[in-house]
């Protein structure tokens, strides 16, 4: 029985992504991803155009998965300003990080490339680029508080970064440290009650969420 154009592809993925994790995507051989998925490279560019699109087809859902969180940081869903600090609205982040934290360690090898072996990449800047979208979204959201009287105090944007910053890398040492499940839930825990509490007080807000 024929193989179905799914079954090759998947065959060409699982091949790359052993070879992108071995090599990384400068290094890996195409003929290499090729051999291992039992095709020529001539039909393995019937499916994929070129390395990249091999590296993207592997990590775009992670990427997608991953700005969706970030967006949640956004003023749009900080609307309810008398809600923005309650014990409620921690509860909902906890849930969207830990709902993150369990996308990444299903997905553990796939955060390995993009985070470790991306470099040459479409995606090699991925986490300056949602350090980025993090910190626009925080800052938004913070100015829109200010803005609205709900907080008293502006906090820099340079501060801004350092907190955004902060939390996108303690997700990033996750993978780069192979963390363990447990340790790692601890570990953002810790960086998110750390960072939330510095924030409130220095926007002029009593700590009402404990």
């Amino acid at each position: 029985m024929a193989e179905s154009s799914a079954e090759t592809k998947e065959k060409i993925l699982n091949s790359a992504k052993t070879e992108f994790l071995e090599n990384g995507f400068m290094n890996a051989s195409l003929r290499t991803i090729a051999a291992n998925a039992g095709l020529t490279t001539g039909a393995m560019y019937r499916h994929f155009k070129d390395k990249d699109a091999l590296f993207c087809a592997l990590v775009d859902e992670a990427i997608d998965v991953t700005n969706k969180a970030v967006m949640l940081a956004d003023a749009v869903h900080h609307v309810d300003l008398d809600n923005a600090v309650s014990k409620e609205h921690f509860e909902q982040e906890k849930k969207t990080t830990n709902d993150l934290l369990d996308y990444m360690f299903e997905h553990f090898d796939i955060f390995t490339l993009l985070l470790t072996k991306a470099a040459g990449s479409t995606h090699e800047h991925f986490q300056e680029e949602i350090c980025e979208l993090y910190t626009t979204n925080c800052e938004q959201t913070f100015n829109m508080m200010y803005e609205n009287h709900f907080s008293t105090k502006k906090i820099d944007k340079m501060t801004v970064h350092f907190i955004a910053s902060t939390i996108i890398n303690a997700f990033v040492e996750i993978i780069t440290h192979k963390m363990t499940k447990e340790a790692a839930v601890q570990y953002i825990e810790n960086i998110e009650e750390f960072t939330r509490y510095g924030m409130i007080h220095m926007m002029g807000l009593p700590c009402i969420g404990d």
